[in-house]
């Protein structure tokens, strides 16, 4: 997949069925978040509020907490909850119907903006722009090559001291399930779209921990937290990666 199937997926997503796309509850599927919308945007203040906490419990708190970032932002889910927390947020989608939605539904007036983004990295952004980053169930449907580079970006785009929470899949286990999730997406396309009647496609991409543990550390961050999370399924191996930039280049050691 490149950087233009992801956009034409997650675009035509965001036109067909686009809170179910975003939080794949199965009861919600073909229009179910319809009506219940407030329950939708409830799920994105209590993540980010339970994200927080954790920042607390790990000493991972960001050094300031003026600006933050929801990366893959779809209708504003996280981006609200953030604005909670932050003097502003900004979110950030590839889709052009997602951002549309969530300008549609935000209920944090000026504290929000949201920003189309349909390149492979960050450059509407500068250096050292983000106290917090914010990344959940995102990073999994994009290719690892452009994944690489987002985690970069990240690291360019926090502020010294600046912190950036996200979630990676990193392998699945040996069952059924798991498996077939290793198959090639093209083959597991085939599947999808006949099981949730969408021609546009979720594809997944895992990225093992060490994988993405090097990536960040060339970038220049520091990884303070890891721990394992089950957004994306039973039959995966998931974690959420804590990171800081530091106020100076990490030494290599």
């Amino acid at each position: 997949m490149k950087l233009d199937d992801l956009r034409r997926n997650w675009d035509g997503l965001g036109r067909t069925d686009p809170l179910w796309a975003i939080l794949a509850y199965p009861e919600r599927h073909r229009g179910g978040w319809e009506g219940h919308e407030d329950d939708f945007f409830a799920t994105g203040r209590q993540a980010v509020d339970e994200v927080m906490a954790m920042l607390g419990r790990v000493g991972a708190t960001p050094a300031a907490m003026h600006r933050a970032m929801d990366f893959g932002c779809g209708a504003g889910r996280l981006t609200q909850g953030l604005a909670g927390h932050f003097e502003r947020a900004d979110g950030v989608d590839i889709a052009a119907s997602m951002v549309e939605l969530a300008r549609r539904h935000n209920r944090a007036g000026d504290r929000v903006e949201y920003h189309l983004n349909e390149a492979p990295d960050l450059a509407l952004f500068g250096d050292d722009t983000f106290d917090f980053l914010l990344s959940i169930i995102v990073l999994q449907h994009i290719p690892n090559d452009l994944k690489t580079g987002y985690l970069e970006e990240f690291v360019r785009v926090l502020r010294p001291g600046g912190v950036a929470a996200f979630t990676v899949p990193s392998h699945g286990d040996l069952s059924i399930e798991g498996i077939v999730r290793r198959l090639p997406n093209s083959w597991q396309n085939v599947y999808r779209r006949r099981r949730y009647g969408y021609d546009d496609v979720m594809e997944f991409h895992p990225l093992k921990r060490s994988r993405v543990e090097a990536a960040l550390r060339a970038a220049g961050a520091e990884v303070v937290h890891v721990e394992r999370e089950h957004m994306a399924g039973p039959r995966y191996t998931s974690f959420m990666y804590v990171v800081r930039k530091p106020a100076a280049p990490v030494a290599e050691l």
